[in-house]
């Protein structure tokens, strides 16, 4: 430690003597001085001042002690001076003024380190101050591939939309891509059948129009490929994530939507299914009409209101006969319906509709939601409504989000 910190340490605790107080008021009139010094040495005494005019401080400590210095400097040779310590013969001149010194001193520290505090201070309140990251909530689109292959973003009306696909005209509206049959009568030899894939990313969602006039509204994460027309003696997709179905009656033509790990045949119905392949299990819920669901040769048929759920290992088929619809269809009219869902479930939708990356810190417990909120607010608005459950996140850049204890 420097023998000028370990005499300002030393003055701060009242320690000091005269000939100390001396050095210190010495030492802050030379060029050695300097302000880090005395801020170092405030922040760990934490002592605490008003701050004060650090000019009008130094003109007083001159003017207190110029006569005398000047009365000192005519009485005392060379030689004395040369043979005793700088201090020895101020002494006097020190125990006379010692109140006013002592006082000036202080002031003269505490101002330095609170000026200097004061200027940091409005230098970083003048910073521009960083974004808190937030995730906005998804939004229409969806990319379509060709039977080429090649790509077509649908999240604005492109140009880059083929007229037609296999024989079927292709029509962008808005948030809804519709595959409209050449004609009546016309039939498209299965050899020269197409398939198209429409995909919605993390954060979107999309509506589908296929060749018989069935409806689909896929869910953020999802896909579905298709035929871009409906020959033979059945209607075949194939689905992964999760979409909602409003199927075309046509007795004649059943309709089948193969999952990774089931297949439902449709007559002609409305219905959501979810199959994700980070869930563990498909779920089917119809809200109208007659279909059969299930694996192989274990199959079930539900009837409206009731739900079919597939376990990971496809070897069981669970029904509620009271399944809560409209919870499985809250997706699809705009919000998140919490009911009864555990915490990795909830983070799972919300990764999927404000494409995150979900991250869990140690000690994080599994909780049960409940409640319903919007799908159309920022991400920290609806972290805000869970907080109640005595779970905490953090928003992070690059769309993280962590989860803490």
């Amino acid at each position: 430690m420097s023998t000028i910190k370990a005499l300002l340490k030393k003055y701060l605790a009242n320690e000091a003597d005269a000939g100390e107080i001396e050095m210190i008021l010495r030492w802050l009139r030379t060029p050695d001085a300097n302000e880090s010094l005395l801020h170092e040495v405030w922040e760990e005494e934490r002592k605490e001042a008003p701050p004060v005019d650090l000019r009008r401080i130094w003109m007083q400590v001159d003017a207190e002690t110029r006569e005398d210095r000047n009365e000192q400097a005519d009485a005392t040779t060379q030689a004395d001076e040369a043979a005793q310590p700088w201090f020895a013969g101020k002494r006097h001149v020190i125990r006379r003024l010692w109140p006013a010194v002592a006082a000036v001193l202080i002031l003269v520290i505490t101002s330095l380190f609170l000026l200097t505090r004061s200027q940091r201070a409005d230098t970083e309140s003048r910073q521009p101050v960083a974004a808190v990251p937030d995730a906005a909530p998804g939004r229409d689109g969806a990319i379509l591939t060709l039977a080429d292959g090649s790509l077509v973003s649908l999240d604005s009306a492109g140009k880059e939309l083929p007229a037609t696909q296999g024989g079927t005209r292709v029509k962008l509206s808005g948030n809804q891509l519709a595959y409209v049959p050449a004609g009546e009568g016309v039939e498209i030899p299965p050899a020269s059948m197409t398939y198209n894939t429409v995909t919605t990313p993390r954060g979107r969602q999309f509506t589908l129009v296929l060749p018989d006039g069935s409806r689909v509204w896929l869910n953020a994460a999802s896909s579905i490929r298709f035929p871009t027309s409906f020959t033979g003696k059945q209607r075949s997709v194939e689905l992964s994530g999760e979409a909602y179905f409003e199927i075309a009656k046509d007795k004649e033509k059943p309709f089948f939507i193969h999952t990774e790990k089931s297949e439902t045949e449709v007559l002609g119905t409305s219905f959501n299914i979810s199959a994700y392949t980070d869930d563990d299990m498909v779920a089917a819920t119809l809200l109208e009409g007659s279909i059969r669901t299930g694996i192989r040769q274990d199959q079930v048929i539900l009837a409206p209101g009731e739900q079919a759920k597939i376990g990971a290992a496809k070897t069981t088929i669970d029904v509620n006969h009271h399944a809560n619809v409209e919870q499985a269809i809250a997706w699809k009219n705009g919000t998140f319906d919490f009911q009864e869902k555990g915490l990795k479930e909830v983070m799972r939708q919300l990764a999927r509709w404000y494409d995150l990356e979900v991250f869990y810190e140690p000690g994080v417990k599994d909780v049960k939601f409940g409640g319903e909120m919007s799908r159309n607010i920022p991400l920290s608005s609806l972290l805000k409504g869970l907080k109640d459950m005595e779970v905490h996140f953090r928003i992070e850049t690059d769309h993280r989000l962590v989860v803490m204890p």
